[in-house]
């Protein structure tokens, strides 16, 4: 039998060597990302020193927005500011597209004072997340999810097998070690030994480099430049500059950043708290909050923008270490490793192919947390729609982007960067689309004598067409049997009014009559005198009444007997 993995949840003390071995998977993880602001800065047209000055001021914004998202506490009496959970913050594609050209047309000065924009609107979107909920349903929560686990997983591969553009090809040279990484990343966590599976990434990027090294591949780590502790951290590098011009870019990218940090702290909501149901928006606000807070000080700093990081939700759930602290830690680390000279030439020297198997590693983790997500809704066909045409749209910008360069307006081009936003902008789209004449809630006129298939019906399509979870649904479906087999004996041969109204949080049944009402009745006996059906009817109550949050029954206006059933989803 298969021993349980040790669970370091949120709150948790992980013993010294789980904290610090966590701590340096999460950040051998992220170093993958640092290839976007060094893009930018050779987009900018900068020196080498410059080049290297620059990470080092990536590295202290990775730490500062770190901190920000794992803080989850109030300051100053203020809202929490950040989600509390261990979600770093990495540097994001959905800002790169706006940020190299910007460094093109404006140099870093106009990258840094994009960013300061983006981070402005990202708390703007924080402030109202709770207005956005019927225009962002969770099932496209979940498709944001699954298409950012795919997106992870293909520049995973592209970097396992050297692949840079179709002009080059491929470059095999460092696959042997990222397999040699992947296979010790594998064998750890599905045969290791508890203590081993949390730290099977850092064990597979050793693992991976040791190899590559060994066998006098490029890429080694070279050695440190002897220099003053401080001499390679210059703030202020540049001088932020504003362009109104490059602001549609910079806000599309904020919004896809707020929509990917939803889907993050829904995955990490659900990886947290085995029964979770629906998303706690006041948490997301304050993770969106310290997001945007985050990309914020990136500008202020001088760099590019972040987001938080979805492969280190699936790290997370890899190793069963999910304490708050080690996400602390994580921002601490990167913020000592940005005075430190030399640190970007140690980070940037792990081998590109064996970074791309850690990433293709938690990529399947993150796939794996939105069809999950997608699984506990019902869909009908709208929603079905909805996910089907996003996921199916977003993925398609890649494989034929020639085709959206000569449709798409140039001004659109700007704002259209990648798969997620276009799978996104799609999904968002036909979901305000079929909300118009959309009902808010269904009827249906029922007689006992049809049998409860009818009733069955009716809330199974009333739930699919509303997104209702499966299990709520479930229970609606119980307390409408119970009536069912209840109706014969109370409905006097009449017909009955049933009313749905679903909504996110509560999913509401309502049954009217004529007849007789249901009510507690005498308890069970087997006495001649007790009223046989007042006592099969308090049963039923008794039933419905357990098998409901709530419950409730009144004498309508027109006279008509009325039982309201909420369960809460």
């Amino acid at each position: 039998m298969e021993s349980a993995k040790p669970r370091y949840d949120l709150a948790s003390h992980p013993p010294l060597g789980v904290f610090l071995g966590s701590i340096a998977q999460h950040m051998g993880l992220m170093a993958v990302t640092l290839v976007f602001p060094l893009l930018v800065a050779q987009a900018a047209g900068v020196g080498s020193e410059v080049q290297t000055r620059y990470l080092a001021l990536s590295m202290l914004a990775m730490g500062v927005a770190t901190l920000f998202q794992c803080w989850g506490r109030p300051v100053l009496g203020l809202p929490p500011i950040g989600s509390g959970f261990l979600l770093p913050s990495v540097f994001t594609a959905a800002y790169l597209p706006g940020a190299i050209y910007a460094a093109h047309v404006g140099g870093l000065e106009a990258v840094a004072g994009m960013t300061i924009a983006a981070g402005i609107a990202e708390i703007a979107f924080s402030r109202v997340m709770h207005r956005l909920r019927p225009f962002i349903p969770i099932e496209i929560v979940a498709l944001v999810v699954m298409l950012i686990g795919i997106i992870l997983g293909i520049v995973a591969i592209k970097l396992v097998v050297g692949y840079t553009g179709p002009s080059s090809g491929l470059d095999l040279s460092a696959t042997g070690s990222a397999f040699v990484a992947l296979a010790a990343m594998i064998a750890l966590a599905v045969w290791g030994s508890p203590g081993l599976r949390a730290m099977a990434v850092l064990i597979g990027l050793a693992a991976g480099t040791a190899f590559h090294i060994a066998l006098d591949m490029e890429g080694h780590l070279p050695d440190l430049p002897d220099r003053p502790m401080l001499e390679l951290f210059t703030w202020p590098l540049v001088m932020p500059s504003f362009h109104i011009g490059m602001l549609p870019g910079f806000l599309a990218g904020a919004l896809a950043c707020v929509l990917r940090s939803f889907g993050d702290m829904v995955a990490s909501q659900r990886a947290n708290d085995p029964e979770w149901k629906r998303p706690d928006y006041a948490n997301i606000e304050g993770g969106v909050l310290a997001d945007g807070l985050g990309t914020l000080a990136a500008g202020i700093i001088g760099t590019m923008g972040l987001n938080t990081y979805s492969a280190s939700v699936g790290l997370s759930v890899a190793t069963a270490v999910r304490a708050r602290r080690v996400g602390l830690g994580v921002g601490i680390g990167w913020i000592l490793l940005a005075f430190i000279p030399g640190s970007t030439i140690v980070v940037m020297g792990i081998p590109r192919s064996v970074l791309g198997a850690a990433l293709l590693f938690a990529s399947a983790f993150i796939v794996l947390s939105g069809v999950s997500i997608l699984g506990q809704r019902m869909l009908d066909s709208r929603r079905t729609i909805v996910v089907g045409l996003g996921f199916l749209v977003g993925v398609s910008f890649d494989e034929i982007p020639g085709f959206y360069a000569q449709v798409l307006p140039a001004a659109l081009q700007e704002v259209v960067t990648s798969s997620l936003v276009l799978g996104l902008f799609t999904a968002l789209a036909l979901n305000a689309l079929f909300r118009i004449g959309a009902v808010k809630s269904h009827r249906l006129v029922w007689s006992p004598a049809d049998g409860h298939l009818p009733l069955r019906e009716f809330v199974l399509e009333a739930g699919a067409f509303d997104g209702a979870r499966s299990d709520a649904v479930g229970r609606v479906l119980q307390l409408a049997e119970e009536f069912a087999t209840a109706a014969p004996s109370i409905t006097a041969d009449g017909p009955v009014e049933v009313r749905t109204r679903f909504d996110e949080f509560v999913l509401e049944l309502t049954f009217l009559w004529q007849g007789r009402p249901i009510e507690p009745g005498p308890a069970p006996s087997f006495d001649e005198e007790v009223d046989e059906q007042a006592m099969m009817n308090g049963v039923t109550f008794l039933l419905m009444h357990r098998l409901a949050d709530r419950l409730q029954r009144r004498e309508a206006p027109d006279g008509r007997h009325e039982l309201r059933c909420e369960v809460e989803q």
